[in-house]
């Protein structure tokens, strides 16, 4: 598992750089808000995260409390980080890579087991903490940038290349069950509504704590309307 997560942790880099590429002069120079980010804020936004998780693995290994956040700490990393240069944004990303990669390198196949690694944690296993990190949070955020411009294949296409690289993590019905949800996201995204709900279905039978999540996942929206999709729910 640590060798496939270094992988993921390159692969997560590359998509990035690769998102990066494509930008227009105006996408990288847009100005944004906390309720609208721009793509630098997306990627500033993933490399503090990727930062600050590596930061928290070493602080564990190393015998020292690790620093919990959450969600709340969104606003900060917008204001600290949106009036800075794409080449501090580079560096940032830079240094995430780098410590994930040393904590990647440290850390023990027992350790990625683990289900009490951190004293919040609840119930889930380390490893999938990090593939969040290094890997569905950058996706996700990303994708949802290419669907508010009015990109959806775009968004379906990163969507499916996850599908194809986490497969293989884990057989258990729980983590198949969000492989099948991410294959559900990619079907509505590309039109394709009866299998997206057929997906979702199976998802939300492997794993039902997805429900909630999948009744408001902006992914959603163009087979909210369907009876199918409204079945799934009765």
């Amino acid at each position: 598992m640590k060798r496939e997560f270094t992988e993921l942790l390159q692969r997560g880099y590359q998509v990035e750089k690769e998102f990066i590429a494509t930008l227009s002069d105006e996408e990288r120079n847009a100005d944004g808000t906390f309720e609208h980010w721009t793509a630098k804020d997306i990627i500033a936004h993933n490399a503090y995260w990727r930062k600050h998780h590596a930061e928290d693995v070493l602080a564990v290994l190393a015998g020292k409390t690790p620093t919990h956040i959450d969600d709340q700490i969104n606003d900060e990393v917008y204001s600290r980080y949106k009036d800075q240069s794409w080449e501090v944004i580079d560096t940032l990303v830079d240094t995430g890579l780098k410590r994930m990669g040393e904590a990647i390198a440290l850390i023990s196949e027992d350790d990625l087991q683990r289900d009490d690694f951190y004293p919040w944690e609840q119930g889930r296993p380390l490893w999938r903490e990090i593939v969040g990190n290094i890997y569905t949070h950058p996706v996700i955020h990303l994708s949802e940038w290419h669907i508010k411009r009015g990109y959806p294949a775009r968004a379906a296409e990163m969507y499916q290349e996850m599908t194809r690289q986490l497969t293989s993590l884990d057989d258990s019905p729980d983590w198949q069950g969000i492989i099948r949800y991410n294959n559900a996201c990619s079907f509505s995204l590309l039109g394709d509504k009866e299998i997206a709900i057929n997906e979702l279905g199976e998802a939300l039978k492997l794993n039902p704590g997805l429900t909630e999540w999948s009744r408001q996942d902006p992914d959603f929206e163009p087979i909210r309307g369907e009876a199918g999709y409204k079945a799934l729910y009765e």
